[in-house]
C-alpha cells in the first residue's frame, strides 16, 4: 500500500509518520471503512536498532508517538489500535549482534512510547525466533500492563513447522503462555491454519491468524501479491472454528481483502 503510494526500496516505511502523515492516516481509514475493528500503528521497525541502520535512531519517540496519534485519529471513535513491535532485526545475527540485555532494553524503550503515546494493545508481531519474542515479553514487565498478542513466522522444514530457532507451533504457545493471545502471521492462509491447530490443541488463549496474500511477484517494480480477496474470503469459515482473537492480514492485504474476509465472518 505505501510503495503504490510512493515509497522507496531501502526507505523505512516508518519515517512516513513524520514526513507524510497524511497518507499513513488515509491507510488507516481505508481498512476501518470496510470495517475493520483494529488497527495496527506504523511502527513495526521503529525500535532504535532498526532505525540506527537508517540513522533515524534519534527519532524512536517522535516516530511511535506520532504514529500512534495517526492511527487514533483516523476513521471514526471507537476503533482499537495495536502497537506494532516487529523483531529488532539484531538477534542472532551474524553481521549485527544484540546482547540479550540490548535486545529488552530496545524493546522496553518502544513499548513504553506506544504505551504511553495510548496504545489499547501490544502486538509483538513477525518474530521468526520464539526466544526473542520471549524477551519482547519480558520488556513489558517494567511498563504500564496492556493486553499482549505476540504472533510469529512458522517455516516448512523437515520435522514440521517451526521457527528459526526450531520451535513448534505447540511449544510456541506453551513458552508465550504469558501473552493473552497467541498465533502467526506473515504465512500462507493455509499455513496459518495449521499453525493454529496445533497452537489449540495446547492452549485455551485467544489465538491471532495475519496471513499474508501469498509470496509476491514483480510488477512495474511493485510487489504484486496473488491471493485474491476471494481465496482469503474462503479459507474464513475454517479459521473461525479455531476460535480466533484476532483476524486480519499481513503482505499484501488491502482493504478489499479485509472486506471480504469481514463480510464472510460476518454474513448470516
Amino acid at each position: 500500500m505505501l510503495q503504490a503510494r510512493g515509497l522507496q526500496r531501502g526507505e523505512p516505511s516508518e519515517i512516513w509518520n513524520l514526513t507524510r502523515p497524511e497518507v499513513i492516516r488515509a491507510l488507516h481509514s481505508a481498512y476501518l471503512a470496510v470495517g475493520c475493528d483494529l488497527v495496527t500503528t506504523n511502527t513495526f521497525g521503529a525500535n532504535r536498532l532498526r532505525l540506527k541502520e537508517t540513522g533515524l535512531d534519534g527519532q524512536v519517540e517522535a516516530i511511535n508517538r506520532t504514529a500512534v496519534r495517526l492511527a487514533r485519529e483516523s476513521g471514526s471513535q471507537g476503533h482499537l489500535v495495536g502497537g506494532s513491535v516487529g523483531p529488532t532485526g539484531w538477534f542472532r545475527q551474524e553481521e549485527k549482534r544484540g546482547s540479550v540485555a540490548e535486545i529488552r532494553s530496545v524493546f522496553e524503550e518502544q513499548i513504553s512510547l506506544l504505551i504511553q503515546a495510548g496504545v489499547d494493545l501490544l502486538v509483538i508481531e513477525t518474530m521468526t525466533y520464539l526466544e526473542e519474542a520471549g524477551i519482547a515479553i519480558q520488556a513489558t514487565q517494567n511498563c504500564p500492563p496492556r493486553p499482549i498478542a505476540v504472533s510469529l513466522v512458522f517455516f516448512e522444514k523437515q520435522q514440521g513447522l517451526t521457527t528459526k530457532d526450531s520451535a513448534s507451533p505447540q511449544e510456541a504457545a506453551r513458552h508465550l503462555a504469558a501473552a493473552q493471545l497467541v498465533g502467526c502471521n506473515c504465512v500462507d492462509i493455509e499455513v496459518a491454519g495449521e499453525v493454529l491447530r496445533q497452537m489449540r490443541e495446547v492452549t485455551t488463549l485467544p489465538l491471532v491468524a495475519q496471513p499474508h496474500a501469498g509470496l509476491p511477484g514483480k510488477q512495474q517494480d511493485q510487489d504484486v501479491y496473488p491471493l485474491t480477496p476471494e481465496g482469503m474470503a474462503h479459507h474464513v469459515p475454517s479459521l473461525l472454528d479455531l476460535k480466533l482473537g484476532i483476524l486480519g492480514g499481513c503482505c499484501g492485504t488491502t482493504p478489499a481483502h479485509l472486506e471480504a474476509v469481514i463480510y464472510s465472518v460476518r454474513r448470516p
